[in-house]
């Protein structure tokens, strides 16, 4: 991800924050159900996020794809299409702590690539079969494990692809939280252990995303905005 991104992303959360208006912030102003405790405004409007609706819209092509790979292994594209249909299908009776861990796991195991190695672009977010072919970077890792738990039957609902501010590392990072019972989890790319967010202390939420709502993020400490202001690198 680029500085690019990161400027989209602050101009989001400004734009969703004028749209929302004084009132509306200061009403949320005490919600700490906000992911790692920050007010969110959110919008069903993703016509602001370009690059995700793109994705969403690939997903018939990938819900087609695996389901000739289902019918008849021959009919997989690559044996990557292979390794993942099996994971689906060993994991359909899983409970969905169990799909959570294994999901972040199996795909951890995919190839790391930036955006400029694989496709000659400072920012793009990868469909699911680019992914499979190509690998990709923290984004692309996130989307593809929010399809594959959607397969399993994990709500959209309680799923997002989160594009923060990595404090120890001074990028722009992307990864899945998914709600189950009373928590929250993140599913990292950096971390084949799925974590509790209250034990990640190291990321600044700037927005995130499903497939029916985008929320900005902002941060209760001024001093925190000022930290995030200063992410340029990429990840």
């Amino acid at each position: 991800m680029t500085r690019k991104l990161f400027l989209a992303s602050s101009a989001l959360v400004a734009a969703v924050l004028s749209a929302a208006g004084v009132n509306a912030v200061e009403k949320q102003a005490n919600d700490t159900n906000g992911l790692f405790n920050t007010i969110e405004i959110a919008s069903n409007n993703l016509k602001a996020l370009p690059q995700w609706t793109h994705v969403i819209d690939s997903f018939p092509d990938v819900k087609k794809n695996a389901a000739r790979c289902d019918a008849d292994i021959q009919n997989c594209k690559s044996q990557q299409m292979t390794l993942w249909r099996a994971k689906i299908q060993e994991l359909e009776l899983s409970t969905p702590m169990a799909q959570i861990r294994e999901i972040n796991q199996f795909i951890n195991k995919w190839r790391r690539a930036s955006d400029s190695e694989n496709y000659q672009k400072q920012d793009y977010w990868a469909s699911p079969l680019e992914f499979i072919t190509n690998g990709g970077d923290s984004e692309d890792f996130a989307i593809m494990k929010y399809v594959s738990l959607k397969e399993l039957g994990i709500s959209p609902s309680k799923m997002r692809i989160v594009v923060t501010n990595d404090v120890l590392r001074g990028v722009t990072h992307a990864f899945l939280s998914v709600e189950e019972g009373k928590n929250r989890f993140v599913l990292d790319s950096q971390n084949d252990t799925v974590l509790k967010e209250d034990l990640v202390n190291y990321y600044i939420p700037f927005y995130s995303v499903n497939e029916k709502t985008r929320w900005a993020h902002v941060p209760n400490q001024a001093a925190t905005v000022n930290t995030a202001a200063g992410v340029e690198k990429n990840d």
